[in-house]
């Protein structure tokens, strides 16, 4: 028999001595009494993040394999050996007191036992235990999504004991570097800023029955997850395509403005493209009931997508005006000749017959081809201004917005 077996059979011993009823001890395991009864038992916590992943923005959850460490005090567990004692037997730790700390808000989680049992116990020979093994985590997010993509996420893991108050066990950090992750993790979505801890002890009932209970102050640990949202993806996949189907729309500027069915098939094949790149985008994300940065975004480049049809709307209704007065003049060049005739006022948009008497066929002629040239004139004065104005508002827009979302909120928050 090895020396590790004989200091564990010391150890069944020495409980059985302290407490003769020994299957009674060894099925519920009670927690160390160290010293003075009345002190609570110091537990002390950390863990080592080995990688992370799987982040569903639509659950909100994401994926942690961790190592996880917890030492304390039991004086029970002395031993005469000089080395401290190893156990990684998973029959006996059965029968070893362990701390009852889980994780608040994992939704699943499991121990791995490929190819055995992954978890390692080492006992000095003054009692204290020093305890670790493999947890894999699926852990809820509550993520706030109003910068998206250019968000920064903060992800909590919160240990609790679960049925002990901090006056019977104070759980607490190591030290020193009690959260450490391993620097090869590269995620494809975050950048990790940064992996700090903090205290979350609270209040809580507890010794529920249907007519009391009892209040008491528990330990709560908290890791805190800090990250920051990898934008290239984004700009490559929504930023720039949004941005070059907005500057492909100010082409129409530059077609002719008689060309109608060209404007407008133009116009309206980069708002129903637009409008299809931003249903992409949504149906990867949960129904959140604000807006978010990437629906600004959107919101704004299709309003710049409408001011296109708006400003073409006008340049079209004063080419109209101008086609009229360009058609009543040649009609009247043509027909007749000179010769006084009573002509139509086309200053009304509808041509409702001949309203005012001309007698000089020339003067007329001439004063309606002025009016179909001023017409022509202030649409395409229209045109000139369309083109300096959308790249210069839209440059000024996309200034303000990047600035705005760019701006990288502290660690200490």
């Amino acid at each position: 028999m090895t020396s590790t077996k004989w200091v564990l059979l010391f150890l069944l011993l020495r409980i059985t001595l302290a407490n003769p009823d020994v299957f009674r001890l060894l099925e519920l395991k009670p927690m160390p009494r160290n010293g003075n009864p009345k002190e609570p038992l110091q537990v002390h916590f950390g863990f080592y993040v080995e990688s992370l992943g799987n982040f569903r923005a639509t659950e909100m959850t994401y994926d942690m394999d961790m190592y996880l460490y917890m030492s304390w005090q039991d004086d029970t567990m002395k031993h005469n050996g000089s080395e401290h004692v190893l156990v990684n037997d998973k029959d006996v730790l059965d029968k070893i007191w362990l701390p009852d700390l889980y994780f608040a808000n994992a939704r699943t989680a499991y121990f791995h036992k490929v190819t055995v049992h992954n978890f390692n116990m080492f006992i000095s020979p003054q009692g204290t235990v020093s305890y670790g093994t493999r947890v894999t985590l699926n852990l809820a997010c509550n993520l706030d999504l109003k910068d998206y993509p250019l968000d920064y996420q903060t992800c909590y893991i919160k240990v609790i004991s679960y049925a002990h108050v901090k006056n019977e066990m104070n759980v607490t950090w190591f030290p020193n570097d009690p959260i450490r992750f391993n620097p090869e993790i590269d995620l494809p979505e975050f950048h990790i800023r940064a992996l700090d801890k903090d205290y979350c002890n609270g209040v809580f009932l507890y010794t529920l029955t249907h007519n009391s209970s009892r209040v008491g102050e528990f330990s709560c640990l908290l890791g805190m997850l800090k990250l920051k949202r990898a934008i290239g993806f984004h700009l490559v996949q929504s930023y720039i395509p949004t941005a070059l189907i907005v500057a492909i729309s100010w082409v129409s500027f530059w077609i002719d403005r008689r060309a109608v069915p060209a404007r407008v098939s133009l116009s309206f094949t980069t708002l129903l493209t637009l409008s299809t790149q931003g249903n992409g985008i949504r149906y990867a994300l949960p129904a959140v009931s604000y807006a978010k940065a990437i629906d600004y975004f959107y919101g704004v480049c299709m309003l710049f997508i409408f001011g296109v049809l708006l400003e073409f709307a006008m340049v079209n209704s004063y080419m109209r005006r101008a086609n009229k007065y360009n058609h009543m003049a040649e009609k009247i060049q043509s027909a007749y000749g000179g010769k006084p005739i009573i002509a139509a006022d086309y200053d009304s948009d509808y041509e409702e017959g001949p309203t005012k008497y001309y007698g000089n066929l020339n003067k007329n002629s001439a004063h309606l081809m002025y009016k179909a040239l001023k017409f022509s004139r202030k649409a395409l004065s229209i045109d000139k201004a369309a083109r300096f104005a959308f790249p210069c508002v839209f440059a000024i827009f996309n200034v303000f917005y990047w600035m705005y979302y760019l701006r990288e909120p502290p660690l200490m928050d």
